[in-house]
């Protein structure tokens, strides 16, 4: 499930750039999914395990992005052209996964 939702909003987001609603050209932002493997607070980081196996710790703009978030969650999230996670947003659980 959760890969079918991340594979929705890949086909958006290209159908979407190739319509010509695509965010303004000067601002790349990355959508990407994973799983939540740890929370560092004070470092202000999290990180993630992607679908391919690999994990990343990524930097995160906001200390409120972290907040209602948890080991073993299901998320997307949004990277500027920084690679700092702009935005994440928990998906909800699939119980036949």
């Amino acid at each position: 499930m959760v890969l079918h939702i991340l594979a929705t909003l890949v086909l958006l987001l290209t159908y979407s750039a190739q319509s010509g609603f695509a965010a303004d050209p000067t601002t790349e932002v990355v959508l990407l999914g994973g799983t939540i493997l740890s929370i560092d607070q004070e470092a202000l980081t999290i990180t993630i395990q992607m679908p391919s196996g690999e994990s990343q710790a990524l930097p995160v703009i906001d200390r409120r992005l972290l907040q209602g978030l948890a080991i073993g969650n299901h998320v997307s999230f949004e990277l500027n052209e920084e690679s700092r996670l702009i935005k994440i947003t928990k998906l909800p659980i699939d119980p036949a996964n």
